[in-house]
């Protein structure tokens, strides 16, 4: 018993030299600004005292560790943030690059359309079906127009057909009444005759 009561304070008094010999190194192993927080704990560990089943830390090594992890939580917020804002930028400019490219597509769209219809007294029409209707419409008419010449010029040979038969006509009944008047002269005259002789003979001899 007393031999144990001896042993205590000689255990306690080697962890306590051994704490104060191995503070100093671990403080500046734990402070380096290249040693992330997994390999900071591992440091701390490793340069801690052991006693049975328990580590011997210091509290200011335990308040520089959370010290440094909250600087590193702090650190990761800001760049939490700072990436939030960049996406935040990103999407801005996505959302604008994706309306330039949706007016870009509009103009083209209506140029193409614009390429290919044409409108008349406001109906649009495409180009190739308007091509095609006015083919069709320049045919009839031509047509028409062709139809309406060849009417027109059956029309002019029948009227010169009748104007000749008028013609013959008129000249068949010019003829007829010359001839008939001079058949009526020539029979006033020989009625006048016979009249004269009529009266010679009624007339006494002389």
């Amino acid at each position: 018993m007393k031999k144990n009561s001896m042993i205590r304070p000689f255990l306690a008094m080697s962890l306590l030299a051994a704490n104060l010999s191995f503070a100093q190194p671990a403080s500046v192993s734990l402070e380096g600004k290249n040693n992330t927080l997994d390999e900071r704990y591992h440091l701390m560990k490793t340069n801690s005292q052991t006693f049975q089943d328990y580590k011997v830390i210091k509290a200011y090594v335990l308040d520089g560790v959370w010290k440094i992890a909250m600087d590193t939580v702090k650190f990761q917020k800001g760049a939490i943030a700072q990436s939030k804002d960049k996406i935040s930028e990103l999407e801005a400019s996505l959302q604008a690059s994706e309306l330039t490219l949706k007016k870009e597509r509009d103009d083209a769209a209506s140029i193409q359309h614009n390429s290919t219809h044409i409108s008349v007294l406001g109906i649009d029409f495409a180009k190739s079906s308007f091509l095609t209707l006015a083919s069709f419409l320049l045919a009839g008419l031509v047509a028409a127009i062709v139809f309406i010449t060849g009417k027109m010029r059956l029309m002019g040979t029948h009227l010169k057909e009748k104007v000749m038969v008028a013609d013959m006509i008129a000249n068949e009944y010019d003829d007829f009444k010359r001839r008939a008047l001079d058949k009526q002269m020539k029979l006033s005259r020989e009625l006048q005759n016979e009249r004269n002789k009529l009266e010679e003979l009624r007339q006494p001899s002389r």
